[in-house]
């Protein structure tokens, strides 16, 4: 009871505490905001889940998420949702995730890629990576030399892998993407001539991005802000390519502030499938062993390995089945490992089994004899030197041990 009230301030504390933990990551996941932005699982203002759950409650309508590689998207009709994308790293792409963008849309879907507003800054380089500000002409050149030695290198040390090859988005779509202060009296986006009535007339745009297309790319421009191409489609085999240069129309907070409810109904079209895109904003599927147990229900089976691994453990470690010999002192059970087995064993190696005896003797009279009488004493003597030779130790021994026990 004592030790009951010593410890029981301690574990309500470690509940309360591990209550609390659960409770604010619970309070995080629900949220979203442990996701990145324009996840379709953010529920706060940067992600696009109230836009989800919307075309979940379309009817006929099959929305879904993908969380997958771009360059394992499969290719037939739908409505692909890539929203947030970052603008500097998509003016370069792997082949192998356009190829499957190109895949998708000749199919017969329509590939929406919508970025997010950025800050007006050339801060970047070619491949989307932070560059110094400050850097000189000079030492850019330095260091891309270096970093393309460094590449050379690496391909040198891995001869049987390929890098992966580029491709620029002018060579691809014929589109180039730029940024710069869009000065306009109307501060949304607003319906080219080209676009379908059934549009409005003016979006909510918070970006500076847009784009510049080749002539012959075939590109539409549907909105223009400040004069500048700012939404644009362009057929691909069955589908076809729309790129938005600001994803706030597709966002929770584009969706509760100014609704763009006729192009959200443009985008989706005639599709009756939707999958938002996952992968490229980070947040990929996991392929690991405890992935698939959640997928096929194995969890009974990894309890029972667990159970199995803890049984095998006690077993090792606990004689269930008691020894052959047993030797009972003092109404105890001593098992055939004793702590003095080393002991035993350094005897048996050191002392001769014929001489065992007398050496047991010879050491009882050099130690001290605590608990035994001197008639004891001097009937074991009269023992030892009366012993037959000829006879077994045990004989010997039992004799001795009757000559010790008082009478």
């Amino acid at each position: 009871m004592n030790l009951l009230r010593r410890w029981f301030p301690l574990l309500l504390a470690a509940g309360l505490v591990v209550a609390a933990c659960g409770w604010l990551f619970r309070l995080r996941l629900g949220g979203g905001d442990l996701y990145p932005p324009y996840s379709s699982m953010r529920a706060d203002a940067l992600g696009t889940r109230a836009l989800y759950e919307a075309l979940e409650q379309m009817p006929g309508l099959q929305v879904a998420r993908d969380h997958r590689p771009l360059e394992r998207l499969a290719a037939r009709p739908r409505l692909v949702v890539l929203a947030g994308l970052e603008w500097q790293t998509w003016r370069q792409l792997p082949a192998g995730e356009l190829a499957a963008l190109n895949a998708a849309a000749a199919s017969g879907a329509r590939v929406v890629l919508a970025f997010r507003a950025d800050l007006l800054r050339e801060d970047r380089d070619d491949r989307g990576r932070m560059v110094d500000p400050d850097e000189t002409e000079e030492e850019r050149a330095e260091r891309r030399k270096q970093e393309k030695r460094d590449e050379a290198r690496a391909q040198r040390r891995r001869p049987g892998v390929k890098p992966r090859q580029r491709t620029t988005l002018a060579e691809a779509w014929g589109v180039t993407m730029q940024q710069r202060w869009l000065l306009s009296r109307q501060p949304g986006a607003q319906r080219t001539p080209e676009a379908e009535t059934t549009l409005p007339a003016e979006v909510a745009w918070k970006s500076d991005l847009y784009f510049t297309p080749a002539d012959a790319a075939g590109w539409r421009v549907l909105y223009r802000r400040a004069g500048e191409p700012v939404l644009m489609e362009k057929a691909v085999g069955r589908g076809s390519l729309v790129l938005l240069s600001d994803a706030f129309c597709l966002s929770n907070e584009g969706v509760h502030l100014s609704r763009a409810t006729d192009l959200l109904a443009w985008l989706v079209g005639n599709q009756r499938q939707v999958v938002f895109l996952e992968g490229p904003l980070g947040v990929l599927e996991e392929t690991g062993v405890g992935h698939l147990a959640r997928r096929y229900g194995l969890h009974g089976a990894l309890a029972l390995c667990v159970l199995l691994g803890l049984l095998y453990a006690w077993r090792q470690a606990v004689a269930f089945i008691p020894p052959v010999e047993i030797l009972e002192r003092g109404g105890e059970v001593a098992l055939a490992y004793e702590p003095t087995a080393g002991f035993t064993a350094l005897l048996r190696r050191s002392v001769d089994r014929a001489a065992l005896l007398a050496a047991c003797v010879a050491e009882w009279r050099r130690g001290r004899r605590v608990g035994i009488t001197p008639a004891a004493a001097a009937r074991l003597e009269a023992v030892w030197k009366q012993r037959d030779p000829r006879e077994p130790l045990a004989t010997t021994y039992n004799a001795l041990v009757r000559a010790l026990k008082p009478r």
